[in-house]
């Protein structure tokens, strides 16, 4: 049967790593070791394992999957545990740092039509490399990809640091063999341009590097007389909590709410720190993958700025995780409140709907990032409001 696979090749080519859009609150509990994680039944259970099962079993696979299930019981879609080293990977990732070639994929499995490039994150190899969004991978090291398991391709451009890869890549009429270094490196989370007098500003992710990232191609894009602004937070799934509170402040007046947090037993209202740049009008666009800090921006602007949203409907994800250290440097997250709108919306499971509702095509969406203002219907209605 083939599946529909969307992966990220990049953070030592781990499939799939998508920002669940979780807003992170680091704490550190610690107990007192114990010396086993099974209670009196699954020590039983073990002890008739290690006497009598003819397949292997790994004890350590075993403890995960038991934090897995106990996690289950709090129906929470958004519970994670995270061994110790992919706690330290993770915290890694969160600063920028990858490795890996730096593309998102769409294909098949088995493949079928080669591995469509979908997106090549900035400042990556593969950005490096010449690779393009809307390529077409045919080939890894002259081995044909095509009819073949992903897992098998996926463990062959799992290569050393430091070694290349040579891509053969179907780009329109053209094949191009590419070597692309499988590497370390810092992705960039904020891409931007003058649109004529339109500062255009995408934002992938808030991780807290996009923080510095947003502040100095405002500052750039003011230098360049931008008289407005678009703001594309399509495809942007969240972040972090602070950074998205103070991307924001550098666009709202000092002292306005910009979010309520709800927690178990208490409630938290922010306010904006205060570092406006610029009170230029401004547009935000957004789809159903723009989630939790994406849609925490967007109402923000639209409640205090009277910025037009235009796309389509948001996901709707107005809750946020906590992350928790644990005693053997593991850690565990799970949703420890809701959050709101200035207005008090409570948009989870809803989503935010826009004042301009504009959809792109199957064929647009698939080349999402080959789009720009001559074919973009979204950003060209953005372009136009902003004209008004």
């Amino acid at each position: 049967m083939k599946k529909y696979l969307s992966i990220i090749l990049s953070v030592v080519l781990t499939a799939i790593i998508t920002f669940t859009g979780t807003v992170v609150v680091l704490s550190r509990y610690f107990y007192a070791p114990r010396e086993s994680v099974y209670p009196d039944i699954l020590t039983e259970i073990k002890e008739y394992i290690d006497r009598y099962a003819v397949f292997e079993f790994s004890e350590e696979d075993s403890e995960k999957a038991l934090i897995y299930g106990y996690l289950s019981a709090l129906n929470d879609g958004f519970s994670f545990y995270w061994t110790a080293e992919e706690y330290a990977q993770q915290l890694s990732s969160n600063e920028g740092n990858f490795t890996g070639i730096g593309v998102s994929l769409q294909t098949s499995d088995p493949i079928s039509g080669g591995l469509f490039v979908y997106r090549v994150l900035g400042n990556s190899p593969a950005q490096t490399a010449g690779i393009q969004p809307g390529d077409v991978i045919v080939a890894v090291n002259g081995k044909d990809v095509e009819g073949r398991p992903y897992d098998d391709v996926y463990n062959e451009m799992g290569v050393a640091v430091n070694s290349s890869l040579v891509l053969t890549v179907n780009r329109g009429e053209e094949t191009l063999q590419i070597s692309v270094e499988f590497k370390e490196f810092v992705q960039n989370y904020v891409d931007y341009r003058m649109i004529g007098d339109v500062g255009f500003i995408r934002i992938h992710s808030f991780m807290m590097p996009a923080v510095a990232e947003f502040e100095a191609a405002l500052n750039d894009l003011l230098a360049k007389g931008a008289k407005s602004f678009i703001f594309d937070l399509r495809n942007n799934l969240g972040g972090n909590l602070d950074c998205v509170e103070q991307i924001v402040s550098y666009l709202i007046p000092k002292g306005e709410e910009t979010v309520v947090l709800q927690f178990k037993n208490n409630e938290e209202v922010h306010y904006s720190m205060g570092e406006r740049k610029t009170d230029a009008p401004m547009v935000v666009l957004m789809n159903e993958s723009s989630a939790s800090a994406s849609e925490l921006m967007a109402s923000c602007l639209r409640d205090i700025n009277k910025s037009l949203l235009i796309g389509t409907k948001s996901y709707g994800k107005g809750v946020g995780q906590s992350t928790f250290e644990l005693s053997d440097d593991s850690a565990v997250k799970f949703t420890t409140f809701h959050y709101l709108t200035k207005g008090r919306v409570h948009y989870d499971g809803v989503g935010l709907t826009p004042d301009q509702t504009v959809t792109l095509t199957e064929d647009q969406e698939k080349y999402f990032y080959t789009l720009d203002e001559t074919n973009d219907p979204q950003l060209q209605a953005a372009l136009a409001a902003l004209a008004k």
